[in-house]
């Protein structure tokens, strides 16, 4: 699944990409083109921080799976040793005659059934916290991954609006410089009638 999402965050971006450089700059309302390159960049920087904050919460979560599966670790081999004690327990109950010490060694099993319970449980817990963790670094990924696309898209966006903002500017320019020498035409006619 992961894969198949990470295919189309890259077809996205190839087809963004495409549809960009087939784009022809054309005449724009600056204000409007620079308006929309200001939201674009704002989300970008939004887009920048959630990542951020996506990365540092899973580096957080592979910390937390790093733990648990080394508490998981220490909990097999106290698993072990708790099996191997009850071994020994069990072996000398079967011997025991004084109802004392038959009674201190039935409580001392009794612990360690107790003792192996508690631990299977937070094995258990650690286990449902590391697929959890796992889980959650899987969407944050796939969230950055997006988010990639999407700031990659928006810059796309960017470049192309400045290019029709360039091109406007440069219409301006030349309708400018038009209008200027038809006021001056104007003027030396009015100056020439008026002579």
């Amino acid at each position: 699944m992961k894969r198949i999402i990470l295919l189309f965050a890259f077809l996205a971006v190839v087809c963004a990409s495409l549809a960009s450089q087939s784009q022809v700059p054309h005449y724009v309302v600056v204000t409007e083109a620079e308006s929309e390159i200001n939201e674009l960049e704002e989300n970008n920087r939004s887009m920048a921080q959630r990542n951020s904050e996506l990365d540092a919460e899973s580096s957080n979560l592979e910390n937390e799976i790093e733990k648990s599966r080394e508490f998981i670790v220490l909990a097999d081999d106290m698993a072990d040793r708790l099996s191997a004690s009850a071994g020994e327990i069990y072996t000398l109950m079967q011997s025991v005659v004084d109802p004392q010490v038959h009674k201190e060694l039935q409580n001392r099993m009794e612990e360690n059934r107790r003792s192996r319970y508690e631990l299977e449980n937070r094995k258990r817990r650690e286990n449902e916290a590391i697929t959890r963790a796992e889980n959650q670094i899987d969407n944050n990924r796939k969230m950055v991954a997006v988010n990639r696309v999407k700031t990659r898209n928006n810059e796309q966006r960017i470049e192309y609006l400045r290019a029709c903002i360039e091109l406007s500017l440069n219409e301006n320019q030349d309708v400018e410089s038009v209008l200027d020498n038809a006021d001056k035409v104007r003027q030396e006619v009015e100056s020439l009638l008026n002579d």
